[in-house]
């Protein structure tokens, strides 16, 4: 005889473990997302969650979470910043308790039961892109702080404490360097007399294109 007969017709195991699954189904980990809107102002965010469940047996479309606090690094009375776009992905994370009354008056006291919810995500700029969309050009030897995707700005660091800002018109540090050798080397050369008069013009032009490199990349 396969089942059980009378009124009790599941195991109390069974209803144990489909409790405990619907439970765990119901909790929120880490999942991408992407930038719909950005408020710089608030640094809050509506975000497109990236992961799709499956209703039926086929994959939807979540619906964008609204007014999700956006974390950006900060400590000590410093931060960093970056300028957020649409489409720039992120890591959402969900709080373990409820978080709204932490973020509207700082208390943290839970408003209610729940825990892992969609209802407490927070965005995290550590990167929600897949493993097919490595960093290009990454440097291996060398801290590297990026301005554009590509990194071709930015600034560079080695453990040996030398230092590369590289800016649209070049390093700032080769052209400083190549300005100090050019006043050193005019201190050696003659200053008198029709030929030092050529090499004053010629080391003043250089000087000053250096100098509107320089300038051009002001921020």
């Amino acid at each position: 005889m396969v089942g059980l007969l009378g009124k009790t017709t599941n195991w109390e195991q069974d209803v144990n473990e489909a409790v405990a699954t619907d439970e765990r189904n119901a909790m929120w980990g880490e999942i991408p997302g992407e930038i719909v809107s950005f408020d710089p102002a608030k640094q809050t965010a509506t975000i497109k969650p990236l992961y799709k469940p499956k209703f039926n047996g086929k994959p939807v479309d979540m619906p964008n979470l609204l007014e999700i606090p956006v974390r950006f690094t900060r400590a000590g009375n410093g931060g960093i910043t970056f300028p957020i776009a649409p489409g720039d992905k992120v890591t959402l994370r969900p709080q373990m308790r409820s978080s709204e009354n932490y973020h509207s008056d700082g208390d943290g006291s839970a408003s209610d039961a729940r825990s892992f919810n969609l209802s407490d995500m927070e965005a995290f700029l550590d990167g929600g892109e897949s493993a097919s969309d490595p960093i290009p050009n990454f440097d291996p030897d060398n801290v590297h702080v990026r301005f554009d995707p590509d990194g071709n700005f930015g600034i560079r660091g080695s453990k040996e404490g030398k230092v590369a800002i590289e800016g649209a018109e070049g390093n700032i540090y080769d052209m400083v360097a190549r300005l100090a050798e050019m006043f050193a080397d005019h201190q050696t050369v003659v200053t008198a007399g029709s030929s030092a008069g050529q090499y004053n013009h010629d080391l003043r032009g250089e000087a000053l294109a250096i100098a509107a490199k320089l300038r051009a990349m002001v921020l």
